[in-house]
């Protein structure tokens, strides 16, 4: 029981990662002006929603999955003490305490859509590393499969997927509403979503990965033009239908910047987290990359 408690509590840290987020940032430069000011904090809350929502992939996940199979095969466990584990997981889970709030405040349905969403999501989140984005192609060339590798790495975080939903966002709001201003500030949105991941190009290979790019016939600036060209695409896709010359600016500024810590500093990532930068770069992404971006949509 220790054993587990101790695992989901390691996990549950992983999701500090957030703090360090640009658009987390972001948010919470929302909220302090608005309580600066006086007022709620209500332009806020569409994006804490979102990032709440997002969260559900993490949290959603088995306790006593945390546990290596190989070590939890090998504890003197009767059958009884087993499913005492297995009832002490689902304690730990919160997402099981989340439907008790939902059923006991709201009502038994939205209880049960939110343990069936929890539970569609980690059936994603269990997948290998390797199956994620197995639809994408390798694109021709001799980067073409780093740049396949690249991109199925992006979609194992969930700064894409943010980015995934506020491109959606902005496409219902170009058929509703094309206003040309906002959608300039929506393109800005996706594209500060996608930023932190350019503090990080390289966190999420594992040691063996990097040992391999030193055996590859590549320079070391082809590895990285590999990785920009990864994170390029997913960005075109993303803002062309919003708005295609602000957020590409925010984007290839961020992307630019990003290339520092990605390259000296060593930022450990997890899988279906949101990415955590340098405070400091990060700032230098948003603010260079508005001005820019702001610039680029007057002319």
């Amino acid at each position: 029981m220790r054993a587990l408690a101790r695992a989901t509590r390691r996990d549950l840290r992983g999701l500090e990662s957030v703090k360090v987020n640009n658009f987390f940032l972001f948010v919470a430069l929302l909220i302090y002006g608005a309580l600066v000011s006086g007022v709620r904090p209500a332009s806020s809350y569409p994006f804490l929603l979102l990032l709440g929502f997002l969260l559900l992939f993490p949290l959603s996940s088995d306790p006593l999955a945390r546990i290596p199979p190989s070590r939890l095969g090998a504890w003197p466990l009767a059958a009884g003490s087993k499913w005492a584990l297995r009832l002490a997981s689902l304690v730990l889970s919160p997402v099981f305490w989340g439907a008790v709030f939902l059923a006991w405040r709201v009502s038994l349905s939205l209880a049960a859509i939110f343990a069936v969403l929890a539970f569609t999501m980690q059936a994603i989140i269990v997948l290998p590393p390797w199956s994620i984005g197995r639809w994408i192609p390798p694109l021709p060339g001799r980067l073409g499969v780093l740049v396949q590798k690249n991109i199925r790495q992006m979609l194992s975080v969930l700064d894409t997927w943010l980015a995934l939903v506020l491109s959606i966002a902005g496409c219902v709001y170009r058929m509703y509403n094309p206003d040309p201003d906002g959608l300039k500030i929506l393109s800005m949105l996706v594209a500060l979503a996608l930023s932190t991941y350019g503090q990080c190009l390289f966190a999420l290979d594992s040691d063996s990965g990097r040992t391999r790019y030193g055996l590859l016939p590549l320079q070391r600036w082809e590895i990285l033009a590999a990785k920009d060209l990864a994170y390029v695409i997913v960005l075109l896709v993303l803002v062309a239908p919003v708005h295609l010359a602000t957020g590409l600016t925010f984007g290839l500024t961020a992307l630019a910047i990003g290339h520092i810590p990605s390259t000296r500093l060593r930022l450990p990532q997890q899988r279906w987290r949101f990415t955590s930068g340098h405070l400091v770069y990060g700032a230098a992404q948003s603010v260079l990359g508005t001005m820019l971006a702001n610039w680029v949509g007057r002319t």
